[in-house]
């Protein structure tokens, strides 16, 4: 890699580190200049402005949510499979992103229009992924294997719990000093699949 070009990647994780640490309004582009071992000159020589380097990188958060969140892989495996695999996958993202979603969501919060761009293809995204969805829950009501229960209520109760699960273990780590491990995340997800399947189990 050429040296300008290790510059500009440098300057570009930095500025990531910080937008994810600390929000897009605390950060400077002194900050960033500085995490990444340059001056605000080159800073500004390669991506103009805080605003071009913070809109390049909300953009790749945003999509690297859509590829996960809303992905549907169909594989040679059982609904209740595909179901299991739904709920891993989306809880596996949330580990290893800790910071994605908040980040997010706090930024779309305190400026709306950070959405703007991106609010079609989640439609689509979503859109897509529900209907996928979907046809999956018809196939399986009308072999009568499961209940009244529809993609958009599944989807809401998978992410939910997930997000929840996270929240709750920020405070129980504020107050107990306790660190998720390998097994709470075991846990939690095989309690979510058991709670998930039978809400989709005729009543």
């Amino acid at each position: 890699m050429k040296k300008e070009e290790k510059t500009e990647e440098e300057i570009l994780l930095a500025a990531e580190e910080l937008f994810l640490e600390q929000g897009f309004a605390q950060t400077t582009t002194a900050q960033i200049a500085q995490r990444a071992g340059c001056n605000s000159a080159l800073v500004h020589y390669y991506y103009r402005t805080k605003e071009n380097l913070f809109a390049r990188i909300f953009g790749s958060k945003v999509q690297l949510m859509l590829q996960n969140i809303f992905s549907f892989d169909r594989r040679d495996e059982t609904f209740e499979e595909r179901i299991t695999r739904l709920i891993s996958t989306h809880l596996s993202f949330l580990r290893e992103n800790p910071r994605l979603v908040p980040f997010v969501l706090k930024e779309i919060l305190f400026c709306p229009e950070r959405a703007i761009p991106y609010a079609q293809e989640l439609s689509r995204a979503r859109g897509e992924f529900l209907r996928h969805l979907e046809e999956d829950l018809r196939a399986e009501r009308s072999a009568g294997r499961i209940g009244d229960v529809h993609a958009e209520a599944l989807l809401n109760l998978v992410v939910t719990q997930n997000i929840s699960f996270f929240i709750l273990a920020t405070f129980k780590r504020a107050a107990t000093g306790h660190i998720l491990q390998d097994a709470d995340f075991e846990a939690h997800c095989t309690e979510l699949v058991t709670t998930v399947l039978a809400r989709l189990r005729p009543q």
